[in-house]
């Protein structure tokens, strides 16, 4: 049984993926290009008035960005197994979907703090966070109890406690040491870019992931700054009538 599971989560996935790629492309009308105005596919980009802001961070730059209410509906959830998260590097946003038959179900959104510098990820340092596409996702490959893990940012704090309650270890194709996990310490760094390549939560966002939503070798996509929202996740947000606060133009923000 647990076998037929897995293999009808693969094929639901599959089916996300085809429809997935085919908004790579992210096209948008004349209208689409203006703030307030509906892009493409008919989801409204952000105003002027939510942007990228340049901060101090404890002596170093960062960057911050207008901060939007949590979502969670674990009620929703059918089969955690179904479940797969999508990350918006464009959006600051960490969601959770559920493959429900024929359907996709946003359970939980949260906003979220990425590296420092945008693109992919090529080296050990280069404080960017990796990205990938639906066909090729990274996977959680373990779920830690971070509560007393500390780090030495070079700010002049020393070694503090940054992780949260719990690290979200995945295997990104090649980057050791990138995961998911709390902001101790750091909480005013999201949403915003300020880490040297890891996805940071609010500490209590991160507690809400876990208990509800994640295992081990859960699928995560985490989307280039190029890459609007995918078919499904457009979908998703109609049917369930999901307000965001922001939904910045690709082509202003890459």
């Amino acid at each position: 049984m647990k076998i037929c599971v897995k293999s009808l989560l693969l094929t639901v996935f599959a089916s996300c993926m085809i429809v997935g790629l085919n908004s790579c492309d992210t096209k948008k009308s004349s209208d689409g290009d203006k703030p307030g105005k509906p892009s493409a596919d008919g989801l409204v980009y952000s105003g002027d008035e939510i942007q990228e802001k340049v901060v101090d961070d404890h002596g170093n730059k960062a960057i911050r960005i207008d901060k939007d209410e949590r979502i969670s509906h674990p009620e929703l959830m059918k089969n955690r197994e179904n479940c797969f998260i999508v990350m918006s590097k464009k959006d600051y946003y960490l969601y959770v979907y559920e493959a429900q038959d024929a359907d996709t179900v946003m359970l939980a959104r949260y906003d979220c703090c990425f590296a420092l510098n945008k693109g992919q990820k090529e080296k050990e340092g280069d404080m960017r966070t990796p990205h990938c596409t639906m066909d090729n996702p990274f996977i959680i490959t373990q779920i830690a109890d971070a509560s007393t893990w500390e780090h030495d940012f070079g700010d002049g704090r020393g070694p503090i406690k940054s992780y949260g309650a719990y690290f979200h270890r995945l295997d990104t194709h090649g980057h050791k040491g990138i995961g998911i996990h709390g902001s101790t310490n750091n909480e005013e760094s999201v949403p915003g870019r300020a880490s040297e390549g890891c996805i940071r939560l609010l500490d209590a966002d991160i507690i809400d992931l876990r208990e509800n939503y994640t295992f081990e070798g859960m699928k995560v996509v985490i989307k280039a700054e190029d890459v609007d929202d995918l078919p499904f996740e457009v979908n998703a947000m109609r049917k369930q009538a999901i307000k965001r606060k922001r939904h910045l133009n690709p082509k202003k923000v890459s």
